[in-house]
């Protein structure tokens, strides 16, 4: 597949034997068949926008060490499965919250900062989390809106040049699973965390636990993440729910969701009175 003149190959395109040194706005927006990116060596500018709604892009990968003025606005907006930003000088956590940066956290200036991996960009992560974590949604989206992170749409239409769409049930719970997976995220990878945050994190875990609100702590895990055994004990060891809280749970989830309840059901911490005896 050709794209802008450069060709797709099995989902990648290798720029990286390439003269390219600029990457115009919206070069490749919602380039579907894309999913990794490799780029050359002397990049000097990536435009606004250049892979927004790339919906498939898994990696972006740079030769040389990274620049604060290399990135435009929001090059990666909308690119929800982005994973990975590596650069010469990142390694694979720093490259893994880059990404995060440009989706799920979306304070997409994190990734023009001229600290990237130090202690000082974590916890300037860490602030932009917490920020999330605190805000309602109209107050997330208001303060990305004047920190130049979104146009907001109130029709509820949106998807216009990184545009956001109005309030909905469906946009607050989608924002409530995202909020639980970027606190399990940064539970796991915990270089820089501060004991406040760390509790902070677990805090809003424990709130958002199942049976509260959208219960979105324990569903994430489900909806967003595949139904990861390593999240699901990560829930497990902060909410640390009883007996009849774990037969709840089990029964809550789908019938597809075959490791997870025999998770449930197994868990190595249920002593003399386990679970599986309620459940035949």
């Amino acid at each position: 597949m050709n794209i802008n003149g450069f060709e797709v190959k099995d989902g990648i395109l290798d720029l990286s034997g390439t003269s390219v040194t600029v990457i115009e706005n919206k070069a490749f927006w919602a380039a579907r068949a894309i999913r990794e990116v490799l780029l050359p060596g002397g990049m000097e500018h990536i435009g606004d926008w250049a892979f927004a709604k790339c919906s498939n892009l898994e990696r972006v990968t740079f030769p040389d060490d990274f620049r604060p003025d290399l990135f435009g606005r929001d090059v990666f907006k909308g690119c929800d499965r982005l994973k990975h930003i590596g650069f010469n000088d990142s390694d694979d956590v720093t490259a893994h919250f880059l990404a995060l940066c440009a989706n799920r956290l979306g304070f997409d200036r994190l990734i023009q900062s001229d600290d990237i991996g130090k202690k000082s960009w974590y916890e300037k992560w860490d602030i932009c989390l917490a920020t999330r974590i605190k805000s309602d949604d109209a107050e997330a989206r208001m303060s990305a809106a004047l920190c130049g992170e979104e146009d907001i749409s109130y029709d509820g239409i949106g998807s216009v040049d990184g545009e956001m769409s109005g309030e909905s049930e469906d946009f607050v719970s989608a924002a409530a699973y995202n909020r639980s997976i970027l606190c399990y995220v940064r539970l796991i990878n915990d270089r820089y965390l501060s004991d406040d945050m760390r509790h902070l994190l677990e805090k809003h875990i424990s709130d958002n636990r199942f049976g509260e609100g959208y219960g979105s702590s324990f569903y994430a895990i489900f909806e967003e993440c595949g139904g990861d055994l390593g999240l699901l004990q990560k829930y497990l060891d902060i909410v640390k729910p009883d007996r009849k809280m774990l037969l709840e749970m089990t029964s809550a989830l789908s019938a597809s969701e075959v490791a997870a309840k025999s998770y449930l059901i197994g868990r190595p911490d249920r002593g003399e009175d386990p679970l599986a005896d309620l459940l035949l």
